[in-house]
């Protein structure tokens, strides 16, 4: 074949192709003409991600907020709950993509398509609105605000930016580095409120470097070591996120006014409370806009309670007590609390516990997991709950302890062996998850009577008898109900899906009809097919003539062996037949 005809084949290849995005993008043109003139720079923004990036709901929500996109917010109503709203908008137009949800269906992860993407890429730079760098860039006639450094390799440097970009340092408000090339003066950045540096490992941080930014109002980093300056105060920053310390980072007076910050998570960070808590209160006051406080340790329970009292309308708190009595803070006073880490050391027996009746989800570690059970048991408002147990125990056993509106229970690394449950212990559960609890037996049967439970998780657990237990109930649910409502994932501790074997017998809705085609998967999940048949004989050998949708007879099925299916068949099969 000539190769002139390949070269037709190709140019109407690159044709379709130009046309086809040509058509993408103006289709994306008019949706983003119809969004509303606020929900604009949002979308916009999502440019500022590495492409197929899995964005985190909450650092986007807070990094909107920073930039000033989130405003005209009606009297009494959150910022966050604004920007939730703009992200769904955005979703129900079809221009932003849920990624991942979580137990109660708000969005946890969201991304944009490759389409998208390249819109807001293009319209980014034709408006001046920001600017992606990802390799050699010559910085001298930026007149962007917002720029997204993303490098792959270390031959990309930013410490080119030097004194030759004068022009770009007056300009700059944000800045999005996936990689640290080695420049660190940022007092030429006076104007900065985003500095995000959390994507690249450093090994040391000082915050001294950071005291001309007094406009900056988010702060992400991840180096091994953040040194907390005792005189550094910015008086705008709302978010302060600093992850994957090697060492614990001592939190100063200063941190007490920062009267607007809003998130903070400072992995391993410690209040230095003893020289004098006192003169906290007399010269600061409180953080009363501060919603999510994550990554604290406490070295006993009275020094928890002078940090609620300083924040008194969390929503968030995630908190290690070190040392104690055995008697927790009263959190009760955080009537906006709705989600709680607390953790204890081993040594810890804890006898009390005082929660908030708001919390929604707990994640709770704590030796001698039973003593607090009673405890949980009075939340009326608790749908997720995570127990944890460093020291073991061998029987669980609920009794009359109900959690009313809990829809998600997850147990990691539990050392109970027997778990006595009734299903009215849990009975809106939806979803349980079970992790390395190497020897628990079984889950309690009576989890088949729970109506609306509709996945079991196992993850790195090694008895065998805890795995047949859980087919066990699928199959109960299947035969009694005829519908595959429950679905079982079970993984290996490397993540790995194992393949398990279900017997699950076919279902029977009405006496005179055979349901039949189930079939496995790869990774052993089971999956219906349902066809139509009717009974027509029972033989004596235990096999069954069915007639198909075509007239044809089926004779190859044998009659399940289970006695109460086996009886529900011949009793229909007698009352239809003259």
């Amino acid at each position: 074949m000539e190769a002139s005809w390949w070269d037709e084949v190709k140019n109407s290849l690159l044709s379709y192709l130009g046309e086809s995005e040509g058509y993408s993008l103006s289709t994306m043109q008019l949706s983003y003409n119809n969004l509303p003139d606020y929900l604009k720079p949002c979308l916009l923004y999502m440019a500022m991600f590495p492409e197929d990036a899995r964005i985190p709901v909450s650092k986007l929500i807070s990094l909107w907020i920073a930039e000033g996109f989130v405003q005209n917010i009606e009297s009494g109503r959150l910022m966050e709950e604004a920007a939730e709203d703009y992200l769904m908008d955005l979703i129900s137009s079809n221009v932003v993509m849920v990624s991942r949800r979580r137990y109660n269906g708000k969005v946890k992860y969201c991304q944009v398509h490759d389409v998208v993407l390249h819109f807001c890429l293009e319209k980014s730079r034709e408006e001046n609105f920001m600017l992606v760098v990802k390799g050699q860039f010559q910085p001298y006639d930026w007149n962007v605000s917002r720029v997204s450094f993303s490098f792959s390799d270390k031959t990309s440097k930013v410490s080119s930016l030097g004194s030759k970009t004068r022009k770009f340092h007056q300009h700059l408000r944000s800045l999005i580095m996936t990689y640290d090339g080695g420049f660190s003066n940022w007092s030429k950045l006076r104007l900065l409120k985003v500095l995000d540096l959390g994507s690249h490992r450093m090994i040391d941080f000082w915050s001294a470097t950071l005291k001309p930014l007094i406009h900056l109002k988010y702060l992400a980093v991840c180096p091994d070591e953040f040194h907390f300056h005792p005189e550094l105060h910015l008086p705008h920053l709302e978010t302060l996120l600093v992850k994957y310390l090697f060492k614990n980072t001592v939190v100063p007076v200063i941190f007490w006014k920062m009267e607007k910050l809003r998130h903070v998570d400072i992995s391993t960070a410690v209040f230095d409370l003893e020289e004098d808590k006192q003169r906290i209160f007399e010269e600061s006051s409180k953080l009363e806009n501060l919603r999510i406080l994550k990554g604290i340790d406490i070295g006993d329970a009275d020094s928890m309670d002078v940090i609620l009292q300083r924040c008194p309308n969390l929503e968030e708190l995630g908190i290690f007590i070190k040392h104690g009595c055995g008697i927790c803070p009263k959190s009760v006073s955080l009537t906006q609390l709705q989600v709680l880490h607390l953790s204890f050391a081993y040594t810890i027996v804890v006898s009390e516990l005082h929660l908030p009746s708001s919390l929604k989800k707990l994640v709770l570690k704590v030796s001698h997991m039973k003593s607090v059970i009673p405890f949980i048991g009075g939340l009326p408002s608790l749908e997720y709950l995570q127990l944890s147990e460093p020291v073991h125990s061998r029987d669980w056993c609920l009794g009359d302890i109900m959690l009313h509106k809990l829809k998600f229970l997850k147990l990691v690394t539990l050392g109970i062996s027997r778990w006595d449950a009734s299903e009215e212990s849990f009975p809106l559960l939806e979803t349980l998850v079970i992790k390395e609890c190497d020897d628990l037996e079984e889950i309690p049967p009576s989890f088949a009577d729970i109506p609306v439970l509709k996945q079991i998780k196992l993850i790195g657990c090694v008895n065998n008898s805890l795995e047949a237990s859980a087919v066990k109930i699928k199959n109960e649910v299947t035969d009694i109900e005829g519908c595959d409502r429950i679905d079982i994932t079970i993984k290996d501790r490397q993540g790995n899906l194992k393949q398990f074997h279900a017997h699950v017998h076919p279902p029977i809705l009405s006496p005179a009809k055979f349901y039949q085609g189930y079939t496995y998967n790869s990774y052993g999940l089971v999956k219906f097919k349902y066809q139509d048949y009717l009974l027509i004989d029972i033989s004596e050998d235990g096999f069954v003539s069915l007639l198909t949708d075509s007239g044809n007879s089926k004779d190859d099925l044998r009659l399940p062996t289970d006695e109460n299916l086996l009886t529900r068949i011949k009793d229909g099969f007698t009352e239809v037949t003259p």
